[in-house]
């Protein structure tokens, strides 16, 4: 029956779809941020999204649909994949086709979602693993993905095609025991940005196959990078020295390793940055068991970071449930950040937090993994707890919001991988 009802809202007449699209015009005038989305809007909204158009091209029109999409927060939870080891890492492509996982169990598994039963599309055996798979990354064009984990290597694979590729590329570094916990390809594709535990940033070009930069950037273990948007040589950096600075790529100087300014207000380790990709706004997952919100243009001048007052306990976020008790979020007197969210638990691992997608929810919200197995959501503006998605036993490590669908996907080290969708709640029957 649902199949049926599907293929009936697929074939809506052109004219049924107009009316659809005045009457959300309607509701949007009369107070888009206190109605409930209309019926007859999210009937429309389900035939687009099923038939894969996208927001720029909606019935609705740009505006209103926002309006509706922004509330269709997933909120039905089904298993995507189900595995013996840690999950680690999960990540959809930019334009969402794709969705790749990447398991302790050595396996990046890359499935097609471009259906509504997604389906393996392929899966790759990692090389040279030390513990787990750390990191990885698309490619902004999707035909190419990179891995990192505890060694001097970072490999480089083909998501498709007759014949796999798999090379590595060798990052040279001097330390013992080397990691580059955080990895991501540059907005032309031809370079490769990494934050390591040797605490240097390091830069790769794929073209020459060399490492080019290699830039002492913090005091401690560096946790975080990523570039301020899609053209822009600008990009942060994160570190268990509770700092995070921004660099730019053009005067970057391997051996002075000065940055462009610093942000403080972390009492602890960074463990992960999104950026909002307008070159100016960012999101930082903290040990301080804080999100917090900041804005370059409110950064301070390098020298702060040897200025800063001591914040920095030595406590150890993989430790006990003892000490965990006594990690209450503070405020210190130095915060430049705009907003902080609390609620959730960064514990274990380096957990990721993300902007919610711009085309379906005007990133509106903030949502992010937890050592409780939740996925929290927050509002942007107003800090408030907008929902929490519960079904994993263990650390939620990695969540993505797929960029034109309802749909969350959680990696979990609990062995699971869930798929959230939005399910449209049954009216409530009214007592007369």
């Amino acid at each position: 029956e649902e199949e049926n009802s599907d293929s009936m809202e697929t074939e809506l007449p052109p004219q049924t779809l107009l009316n659809t699209a005045v009457h959300s015009e309607m509701v949007c005038r009369n107070g888009c941020d206190v109605v409930k989305p209309d019926s007859s809007v999210y009937s429309t909204l389900k035939w687009e999204i099923k038939n894969k158009l996208q927001p720029t091209n909606s019935i609705l029109g740009t505006k209103s649909r926002l309006h509706t999409t922004q509330r269709l927060i997933p909120n039905t939870k089904s298993s995507l994949d189900h595995h013996t080891d840690h999950v680690f890492c999960g990540q959809f492509s930019e334009d969402g086709s794709m969705y790749m996982s990447a398991c302790q169990d050595y396996a990046i598994r890359i499935y097609d979602t471009r259906s509504q039963n997604w389906k393996l599309k392929n899966s790759i055996v990692a090389r040279d693993v030390g513990w787990s798979i750390i990191s990885t990354d698309y490619s902004p064009d999707k035909d190419w993905l990179i891995y990192s984990s505890w060694s001097d290597y970072v490999h480089l694979c083909n998501t498709s095609g007759e014949k796999e590729v798999h090379e590595p590329l060798d990052f040279q570094s001097e330390a013992h025991r080397f990691c580059l916990f955080s990895i991501q390809f540059s907005p032309n594709s031809t370079g490769i940005l990494g934050g390591s535990s040797d605490r240097h940033l390091y830069l790769y070009d794929i073209v020459q196959k060399r490492r080019t930069h290699k830039v002492s950037g913090h005091a401690n273990d560096i946790n975080a990078v990523r570039y301020a948007d899609k053209g822009s040589q600008i990009f942060f950096s994160g570190s268990d020295d509770a700092l995070i600075k921004i660099w730019d790529a053009r005067t970057l100087d391997s051996r002075s390793g000065k940055c462009e300014g610093v942000l403080t207000g972390h009492r602890e380790g960074v463990t992960f940055i999104d950026s909002k990709g307008d070159g100016i706004h960012l999101i930082s997952n903290g040990k301080d068991q804080t999100i917090k919100l900041w804005d370059i243009r409110k950064m301070k001048e390098p020298s702060a970071a040897q200025t800063r007052p001591t914040y920095q306990s030595s406590f150890d976020y993989r430790d006990t449930w003892r000490t965990r008790r006594q990690m209450v979020p503070k405020r210190t007197s130095d915060d430049c950040s705009l907003m902080t969210y609390t609620g959730h638990k960064v514990f274990q691992t380096l957990i990721r937090c993300r902007f919610s997608p711009l085309a379906t929810t005007g990133q509106k919200y903030i949502y992010t993994g937890s050592f409780d197995g939740t996925v929290y959501i927050f509002d942007l503006i107003t800090g408030k707890l907008v929902s929490t998605l519960t079904g994993h036993r263990l650390t939620v490590r990695d969540v993505d919001w797929h960029p034109y669908q309802p749909i969350i996907v959680s990696t979990s080290w609990d062995g699971t991988v869930k798929k959230w969708s939005y399910k449209e709640e049954p009216p409530k029957e009214e007592n007369f």
